[in-house]
């Protein structure tokens, strides 16, 4: 009886292990945690397709572009507000180029044009200080988007070193 008690509890466990792994992010969805902070790659892929879509620019953002932007946004937009600059929300619903998606912007599109617009209004001081506060977040970021480099304040592509580069044949 103790045996088949045992295995119900075991089971029991596991089950509710597999539904708690289930109401979140999985570590395959996240493309980032920045100071227990996630970004989700569903987050970066739409806020990607969006900014390029609204946009167009001759080069397209990459997503490693995009996921630096939403790794930096809520610590620009609190610096600039600390300042007395910050831009609101609604300046970066109304930015012209939105009018060209097909559906509504995302959060993350609106926190990434809400930090753009409020970094033009900080001083060159503030920048470097928050270059320096990039430098020292917590921030695991997924292989598959690169690494952050605190030197550039951003997520920089890297090549593996079991990779080796294409030669021309010839």
């Amino acid at each position: 009886m103790k045996a088949v008690r045992a295995s119900a509890t075991a089971l029991a466990l596991a089950g509710a292990l597999a539904i708690s792994a289930c109401s979140g992010p999985t570590s395959a969805q996240t493309a980032a945690v920045v100071e227990g902070r996630v970004i989700t790659e569903e987050q970066v892929r739409e806020a990607t397709d969006q900014i390029n879509t609204a946009f167009t620019p001759e080069k397209p953002f990459t997503v490693a572009q995009i996921l630096t932007l939403l790794v930096r946004a809520p610590y620009v937009t609190e610096a600039a507000a600390e300042a007395g600059r910050a831009q609101s929300e609604s300046v970066a619903r109304a930015v012209p180029q939105l009018q060209k998606l097909s559906e509504p912007p995302t959060d993350a599109v609106i926190e990434i044009l809400q930090a753009e617009a409020s970094v033009q209004q900080i001083d060159d001081a503030t920048r470097q200080e928050l270059s320096r506060q990039f430098a020292e977040l917590d921030m695991t970021i997924n292989p598959r988007y690169g690494t952050f480099d605190p030197a550039q304040s951003s997520v920089v592509v890297s090549r593996p070193d079991w990779i080796a580069p294409a030669t021309p044949e010839g």
